[in-house]
């Protein structure tokens, strides 16, 4: 969309909304969605909630009312993408921790994704993280033959 075109705008039908969002003060007084221009969170370029992307998201996903877009979209399938991703790990790690903990690659790979989701508004899960730094130190410790200091080994 050029900056020179106008917002378009389509129907609001706030019955449809979630019930969270039927309460919101929104509910009395949207008639319609418009275009909002916003810029992207982790690039930063100009990117487009169009009106009718609202109407889908708000209406047949009943998301809430209050959302708002941060990212633009090659960025967010980009997000996507990493949390898919992240719940990989996850369910590996739940499923076989016990091997895995000494995997260095798994082990770099996983932080690696964490870093990198905070660059997509993730929240920083700095408890995942830390323990993923103690494996690695640890692993690094028992790979040279060094005893580590006691009380390092945090099991995770």
């Amino acid at each position: 969309m050029n900056e020179r075109d106008e917002p378009k705008a389509v129907p609001a039908d706030p019955t449809q909304w979630s019930e969270k969002s039927k309460r919101s003060v929104a509910f009395e007084f949207t008639r319609e969605y418009e275009d909002i221009r916003y810029s992207c969170w982790r690039c930063q370029s100009e990117a487009v909630f169009s009106a009718s992307d609202q109407k889908h998201t708000f209406e047949v996903r009943k998301a809430n009312i209050s959302q708002q877009r941060i990212l633009c979209e090659p960025c967010w399938k980009e997000s996507h993408r990493i949390s898919v991703e992240l719940a990989h790990y996850d369910e590996q790690w739940a499923a076989s921790n016990a091997k895995l903990r000494t995997d260095s690659a798994f082990l770099n790979q996983w932080l690696d994704l964490l870093t990198l989701s905070e660059t997509y508004a993730f929240k920083h899960d700095t408890a995942k993280k830390n323990m993923l730094k103690n494996r690695r130190r640890l692993n690094s410790i028992h790979a040279t033959g060094l005893r580590p200091v006691a009380g390092a080994d945090v099991e995770g």
